[in-house]
């Protein structure tokens, strides 16, 4: 796929820096109706790494950035990569949304990035398909859960799913549920094929949360993509956005696929 490059005029996404005295740089891109909040318990444990976590397209302090579909998105994340990741480039990191702009970023601007990590990344097919496939499913879902659901309800089962309190991202969450964005959003999941996989041009790591994540999907992207070392792993008892349920863990998985160590045993290669 062509590098597209954005518009001079284009607007720079909301992000934060942290550790600039570091040499690498890894970039973290949040899920739909999220922000740079969900990374809030990863980022401490990832201080000998440069970190930039934008606010994506629509969502946040980038919500006027628009249009927010996948491709768009890669294209203005490539451009903060350039402008502020040391010497230009960077391992990638994203989760769900996140995962498909780290995708589409590998494909339409691999001098940029170093390596993938990806977790919900992975074409849709089956149930995940019809509703991705149907944007007023996301939206009503959303709508139940973010605004119909007390608060304290939300945090109450969210806890008991091991994730850690998050009400700044909820007040976020809440904020960002726009069907405009969500629209553009599911049909740009649906975009990505199995050829796309085939053709990734990076090492790539594709994650899997066991609770709930389709783990088949997962299983056959480490067999088909194609750069070798490319693996396809799954997290048991990891709830999808398993960044705020197991942060350390997520954190050492990061550090342990760019340095080339074995990854922790609770990252379990799917063969």
């Amino acid at each position: 796929m062509a590098t597209a490059e954005p518009p001079e005029s284009e607007p720079e996404l909301f992000y934060v820096s942290l550790n600039d005295d570091k040499p690498t740089t890894i970039v973290l891109l949040h899920g739909l109706l999220n922000s740079h909040l969900e990374w809030e318990f990863v980022i401490p444990h990832l201080g000998d790494y440069h970190i930039l976590a934008p606010d994506i397209s629509g969502h946040s302090r980038s919500r006027d950035i628009l249009p927010a579909d996948i491709c768009t998105s890669a294209d203005r994340v490539a451009a903060l990569i350039r402008k502020h990741a040391k010497n230009g480039r960077a391992h990638v990191v994203g989760l769900s949304m996140g995962a498909f702009i780290t995708l589409r970023l590998s494909q339409r601007h691999r001098e940029l990035v170093l390596s993938a990590f990806v977790t919900a990344g992975h074409p849709m097919e089956g149930p995940f398909a019809w509703v991705v496939g149907h944007p007023s499913v996301t939206y009503y879902l959303m709508l139940f859960l973010l605004e119909l659901v007390p608060r304290w309800l939300y945090l109450k089962v969210a806890a008991r799913h091991g994730m850690l309190r998050h009400e700044a991202l909820l007040r976020e969450m809440r904020r960002n549920r726009r069907w405009e964005v969500i629209r553009e959003v599911d049909l740009g999941l649906m975009e990505l094929t199995w050829e796309d996989v085939r053709a990734l041009p990076v090492k790539t790591l594709s994650i899997a949360a066991g609770n709930v994540d389709d783990v088949e999907a997962v299983r056959r992207m480490g067999r088909e993509m194609p750069v070798e070392g490319s693996l396809g792993v799954v997290v048991r008892g990891a709830v999808h956005t398993w960044n705020l349920q197991k942060p350390e863990l997520f954190a050492e998985g990061i550090k342990a696929w760019i340095e080339g160590r074995a990854l922790p045993a609770e990252l379990e290669v799917l063969t």
